[in-house]
């Protein structure tokens, strides 16, 4: 049968069975990475023994997939949702995870390893050791963040995980190549006698070795953030000029991951060192910060899920593929079984050594907020290795050697099983414990906010249901029996709820009412930033006004998660930091020059609309008794009001006094909201298929020419 028929029927059935997998792992609360590798080794075994279904290991996992198809993928999902402002408050937490623990890891992996291994009589090379650390160095976050994500872990620690996980790679990455260029050159000098520790640190350590080394690793980190950066810049812009093309936004954010991640492999080889897995992530970051807001607001909500289904399929593939292709390396395991058992030890300790001490002293700095101990527990823990140890290792010339080789297999199979070994350790027994370690330190559920927020929403959604029942008894939908049933179903779940919530704040009764508080003005904020985003999608407020309001509303809620109050008036500045000061004068230059008078008019009318909103929507939380009772709600609205009073003040005056400039202005502006009823009933005509296909897309083409049409 044709090898492309066969290896396309090979992926189809991977596919299938990685979908099954994934049904099966929900159900039963177990890793759905781990799984796979489960599934690829029993798949990867059957195919060996049953010829008939030979076909099923016909999709194989080599470098260059992994390298250029998968990895470009999981680098963009990830980076494309970190926050630049919680990387930058974490900034010091997660770069000395991934360049000091690096470092530290290093020491103890190349130097202990070769240590270990020479007492039970395995005499290997040093560069040999350094090579398998940088490449065992990278992380894969990937089930434990899920796991994360799922239990619900502390936000700060998810990201400092994932943050660290991230910029660890590039590096791991790019070390991994400088040290196998050098074991190259080695491989090719005169044969010498096994080389001493300090011949080994002398050929790495070199002035003419380490003056290229220091090179090539600092222009794959330098040219890789800043260069690729613009790209994202360049991206950003060019989806920006895209509105109302969904297809097309889409496609250009999967054409960056793997053009970024492709150009800089090129680049490396010909112009200048650099590091596609840098540069996929910084272009991701630019993207997901700088360029989310120039997305189209249908698009910018479908965006996260499209890219984790990408992912979905990515690691579907990668680590299914990985259980079989442990199966056909057939590793002797009678010989490496030790061998494997002791890097395992060794890259356990190395990895200890590098975090306890180095969050330690960044703790006794105070720079940024602590480090709690029960967190550096789980980073030692849950740093597993995957599919960019496997690509690594995969790199690794058949034919390498170098002076001082004197075991009877390859340079590359004896690391590959060592890196086998730790990636069948950190599978079946590191990501599988993740769990229950988070359950003993108490980290896989709600702080006390986090609780109440949960019950108000569940209550929310409880009432809401309840109004629902009553207007379908009222008109009659509902035969009154089946009424009865789903009454007492829903009136017990609501008392359950209450109870619940009034147990819970009674626990606190002094902090009762700024708790509330805290949720009211949490909840105001994150729809006041909501009708920001809604205002600026249809441009009735410009993208430099949107990212200064925008940043105002970040500080508010990070005051509140700090236990700080809201600040009451609308004047007040939060004591911004320079970084954050540099950012608000680059926005206000990228506004559109013309009168000043505009632009106020633009902010105060934005200002009234968004309050006006925020009171309406706030209102529905007095349906929730208890947070009516305390106040916080009537507190919330009030301060809301007074805001919009003021911009309605500013509005009435800068319009005496300019009328003649802002009359076609708010002329513009109510044509907006005439433009967006229309976009409505178009949308319920399309939903009840009223119209053909062909008439509805020139209708919304009409509508949404003049809807995103700039007129400011």
């Amino acid at each position: 049968m044709n090898a492309f028929l066969l290896s396309a029927l090979s992926a189809i059935v991977l596919l299938l069975a990685a979908s099954g997998t994934f049904v099966l792992s929900k159900r039963f609360h177990f890793p759905y990475t781990v799984a796979l590798v489960a599934i690829g080794l029993g798949v990867g075994a059957v195919s060996m023994t049953f010829p008939a279904i030979g076909f099923l290991d016909d999709f194989r996992l080599t470098p260059e997939v992994l390298l250029y198809v998968f990895l470009p993928i999981l680098l963009f999902e990830s980076a494309y949702n970190i926050g630049y402002k919680e990387l930058l408050s974490n900034v010091r937490s997660v770069a000395s995870l991934a360049v000091v623990s690096l470092v530290v890891s290093a020491l103890v992996i190349g130097f202990g390893l070769q240590f270990v291994l020479g007492l039970f009589g395995i005499e290997i090379p040093l560069v040999v050791a350094l090579l398998f650390w940088t490449l065992i160095s990278a992380t894969d976050p990937v089930a434990v963040l899920a796991l994360f994500k799922e239990l619900g872990a502390p936000k700060r620690l998810t990201l400092i995980f994932e943050g660290e996980s991230l910029f660890n790679d590039g590096t791991a990455l790019a070390l991994f190549l400088v040290v196998l260029s050098v074991v190259a050159e080695m491989s090719g000098a005169s044969e010498a006698a096994h080389e001493s520790f300090f011949s080994s640190v002398t050929h790495l350590l070199g002035l003419g070795t380490f003056s290229t080394w220091a090179w090539s690793f600092l222009s794959m980190i330098a040219f890789g953030m800043l260069f690729w950066g613009f790209v994202g810049v360049a991206f950003s812009k060019i989806i920006g000029k895209l509105k109302n093309e969904p297809f097309l936004e889409l496609a250009l954010t999967l054409v960056l991951a793997h053009a970024t991640f492709l150009a800089a492999e090129v680049l490396s080889h010909f112009v200048v060192p650099t590091s596609g897995v840098i540069a996929t992530t910084i272009a991701a970051m630019v993207v997901g910060n700088y360029g989310r807001l120039k997305i189209s607001p249908s698009v910018e909500k479908v965006m996260g899920h499209y890219w984790e289904f990408f992912a979905f399929l990515a690691n579907s593939f990668v680590f299914i593929l990985i259980g079989i292709m442990f199966v056909e390396l057939r590793i002797d395991w009678q010989y490496f079984l030790l061998p494997s058992a002791l890097a395992v030890a060794v890259v356990m300790i190395a990895r200890a050594a590098s975090i306890y001490p180095v969050v330690a002293i960044l703790n006794a700095t105070k720079w940024e907020e602590r480090i709690p101990l029960s967190w550096q527990h789980l980073l030692s823990w849950g740093s597993l290795r995957g599919a960019l140890a496997v690509i690594m290792v995969l790199l690794i010339p058949e034919t390498l050697t170098v002076p001082g080789w004197n075991l009877p297999m390859p340079i590359r199979d004896f690391v590959l099983a060592l890196t086998v070994g730790c990636i069948v350790f950190t599978t079946f027994v590191k990501a599988t414990t993740i769990f229950p370690l988070m359950k003993k330190f108490d980290l896989a559920g709600f702080g006390e906010t986090e609780r109440v927020e949960y019950l108000k929403g569940r209550l929310r959604i409880l009432l809401d249901a309840r109004s629902k029942l009553d207007r379908m008894e009222k008109e009659g939908r509902i035969p009154e029996e089946e009424s009865s049933l789903l009454r007492t179903k829903h009136e017990r779940e609501l008392e359950e709820t209450e109870t619940l919530l009034k147990e819970l704040l009674q626990k606190n009764p002094e902090g009762l009412a700024t708790l509330l508080y805290v949720i009211v003005s949490r909840h105001a904020l994150g729809l006041e930033k909501f009708w920001l985003k809604e205002l600026y999608a249809y441009n009735e407020i410009p993208e430099g006004t949107l990212k200064i309001l925008l940043r105002k509303i970040t500080r508010q809620i990070e005051r509140l998660e700090a236990g700080k109050s809201v600040l009451r008036s609308g004047d007040e500045t939060p004591g911004d930091n320079a970084f954050e000061k540099f950012a608000d004068f680059l926005d206000a230059i990228a506004e559109p020059k013309g009168n000043p008078a505009v632009s106020e008019y633009v902010k105060a009318r934005a200002r009234d609309i968004v309050c006006e909103r925020v009171v309406r929507d706030i209102a529905e939380l007095e349906s929730i008794g208890f947070l009516s009772e305390s106040g916080a709600v009537a507190e919330v609205k009030s301060r809301y009001e007074s805001f919009g009073t003021k911009a309605r003040e500013i509005r009435a005056s800068l319009y005496k006094k300019h009328k003649d400039i802002l009359l076609p202005l708010d002329s513009r502006l109510a044509d907006k909201a005439l433009l967006l009823t229309k976009n409505r009933v178009l949308d319920e005509l399309v939903e009840k298929s009223v119209l053909p296909q062909k008439v509805s897309s020139k209708l919304r083409e009409e509508i949404e020419t003049e809807l995103f049409a700039k007129i400011i």
